[in-house]
């Protein structure tokens, strides 16, 4: 594609997100027309995305840079540009909602929690360190075959639906735009995994890297999105573990890495456990990231009867692991603030520390869960680590020095 043909197709796209935002979407009041609930969640979705836009600029220009055929360096040039534009996009986003909405704080300052908030730390290790730290196929893999092609469609697309559901006519007008450049990112991968296929040297650690790059990226995606999606919502979609299926396990580790498969490219070894984190991975994070919420930058709220009712339908056994503790917090006043009880206090109380893991950075409690984390500490250098599971444990083990 030549720069005169992207630009006229991208400057055709901007015209119709921003005549939609500025024009007929804030004359009806979209955005007080968001359901609060879901409106909390967007703080977390568009600030998180805006950051890997970000890096993924700097990860696309060093692909740039290490290419040498023509074809590959126009593809990367391309995707340089796209990922400035998303940034701009996502940060749109955030203003808009700011500007226009019904609570502004979290959209304007969500970073003032960077340094302490624990969801911050695992979304640094996938859309930070994951995409521009290691070499350029590497870089190219984590971005562009796991982030883009495996998580874009239960983050991005999965995300419209989500909010056009709780009201939000925003999200959708911009991340689908944000979407369709998204498919040449992917095709972008594809060229890199092509490009080295017959380069042994290269080869011989990509599904290495492959598995490294999707577990990484699936312990803080597949907790998160299911957390925004399931318990930042009023109205709900369907099971996240039908989308995470749906989008992750068939479209993704079947078909797309099926297609690649003829230049020696294998699904994850790690997909299956990936799996069975996608039923309970995310109810085990909401425990915790409510009970930590004073380290936040966007309010959570305890599930309601309708609520608690949909998850025990559609997750067997979920009362008796969290309704019941949310009962429990609830009756000793945790959603009065006069009350003086926190519900770090339970996990103190009953003796279920909290831990974080050494390579995902996402925080796990060992002893009050149901996804696949299992507590093992290793020492290296004077200093202790915690690991939630076998993967992440073998990857630190490989290289230790990588994680000071």
């Amino acid at each position: 594609m030549i720069a005169k043909a992207y630009a006229r197709m991208e400057s055709v796209k901007d015209e119709r997100q921003f005549g939609s935002l500025q024009d007929v979407l804030t004359r009806v009041d979209a955005a007080n027309r968001v359901h609060p609930k879901w409106n909390e969640s967007m703080k977390v979705i568009s600030n998180f995305l805006e950051v890997g836009e970000y890096n993924a600029i700097a990860a696309t220009g060093m692909l740039w840079d290490s290419a040498t055929a023509p074809e590959q360096k126009n593809g990367y040039l391309g995707q340089v540009l796209d990922e400035i534009r998303h940034t701009n996009q996502c940060a749109y986003i955030n203003y808009y909602f700011a500007k226009q909405g019904q609570d502004a704080a979290g959209h304007n300052d969500a970073r003032r929690t960077r340094a302490i908030g624990p969801l911050w730390k695992g979304m640094k290790r996938v859309f930070s360190d994951g995409f521009i730290s290691g070499d350029a196929v590497e870089c190219s893999i984590n971005l562009q075959l796991v982030g883009e092609a495996c998580f874009t469609n239960p983050l991005i697309v999965a995300v419209t639906e989500w909010a056009s559901a709780n009201g939000d006519e925003m999200t959708p007008t911009v991340f689908l735009s944000i979407e369709t450049d998204e498919l040449r990112h992917m095709a972008n991968g594809y060229q890199t995994v092509v490009s080295i296929a017959n380069d042994e040297a290269a080869s011989k650690y990509l599904n290495t890297d492959l598995n490294n790059a999707f577990w990484t990226q699936q312990k803080y995606f597949t907790p998160v999105l299911g957390m925004m999606f399931e318990y930042g919502s009023h109205f709900k979609v369907e099971p996240w573990v039908k989308t995470w299926n749906r989008w992750v396990y068939e479209d993704w580790g079947g078909i797309w890495i099926g297609r690649l498969g003829k230049y020696g490219v294998e699904s994850p070894r790690s997909l299956r456990d990936a799996k069975k984190d996608a039923y309970w991975a995310h109810h085990d994070l909401f425990l915790i990231a409510y009970a930590l919420w004073p380290t936040g930058f966007f309010r959570l709220s305890l599930p309601t009867q309708e609520e608690a009712d949909w998850y025990e339908a559609n997750y067997p056994g979920w009362y008796d692991m969290y309704g019941k503790v949310y009962d429990e917090w609830r009756a000793r006043g945790c959603e009065d603030p006069n009350s003086g009880f926190l519900p770090l206090q339970w996990f103190i109380e009953n003796n279920h520390p909290i831990y974080i893991d050494r390579v995902s950075q996402v925080p796990f409690c060992p002893s009050y869960c149901k996804g696949e984390s299992t507590l093992r500490v290793l020492e290296f250098n004077g200093k202790k680590h915690s690991f939630s599971d076998q993967w992440g444990e073998r990857m630190w083990l490989s290289e230790p020095e990588r994680y000071e």
